[in-house]
């Protein structure tokens, strides 16, 4: 990755230039990506296969995006290295409206992208669902957004408390164990979440 890396930070125009996703193929947890990336106008795209291995999660969109990187600090990594924490409430007073935008602006706060909203919260993600409700699981979430929820509910009319996190795990033929070291690539509205990335111009 780290020559793909430093010919985008050299070479690449964010004003003229592009990148897109051409390909993709699995090979049982282990992805390979093609990419096509237009560094300015004037040059020919170039193309790039990335190899993406002991994948855990991906998002995958073809539409041109102007920035690719690789991190190992991006929220997208919480759900999988952060307590999980489930939120219970009672005695709600707040209008579901309220309630399901505070909610909603914590998980994007956090997380940066509203596609959280929908796989933290119990059950559906609407005004009419679990923010509707007097009582209940308000959701599963990562401890860092669980913490920003709770903050927010703190003087609204509605009692709220954690329960006590643990660590995701993942099944891995024989029994479930906890995420190693993962990494993030994102590109536009793609993102990969993966133990280890190469890259090499074909």
């Amino acid at each position: 990755m780290k020559e793909l890396l430093e010919s985008l930070n050299e070479n690449f125009d964010d004003a003229e230039g592009w990148i897109r996703l051409v390909d993709a193929n699995w090979f049982a947890n282990d992805l390979k990506l093609n990419l096509s990336i237009q560094f300015y106008d004037g040059r020919d795209p170039e193309m790039w296969e990335i190899s993406c291995l002991g994948v855990v999660e991906e998002s995958l969109c073809s539409s041109g995006a102007e920035a690719l990187s690789l991190s190992n600090d991006s929220p997208l990594l919480k759900p999988f290295l952060e307590p999980v924490v489930d939120i219970m409430f009672f005695k709600n007073a707040v209008a579901p409206e309220t309630l399901f935008g505070i909610v909603c602006s914590c998980c994007i706060e956090v997380m940066g992208r509203p596609e959280s909203i929908a796989r933290f919260m119990n059950a559906a993600p609407t005004i009419k669902g679990i923010s509707s409700s007097n009582y209940g699981l308000l959701g599963r979430f990562p401890e860092s957004v669980a913490k920003h929820i709770l903050a927010a509910l703190k003087d609204k009319p509605v009692t709220s408390n954690a329960l006590p996190g643990h660590l995701p795990t993942r099944w891995d033929g024989s029994k479930h164990v906890g995420y190693g070291k993962l990494q993030v690539l994102e590109f536009g509205r793609s993102y990969i979440v993966a133990e280890q990335f190469s890259a090499c111009r074909v």
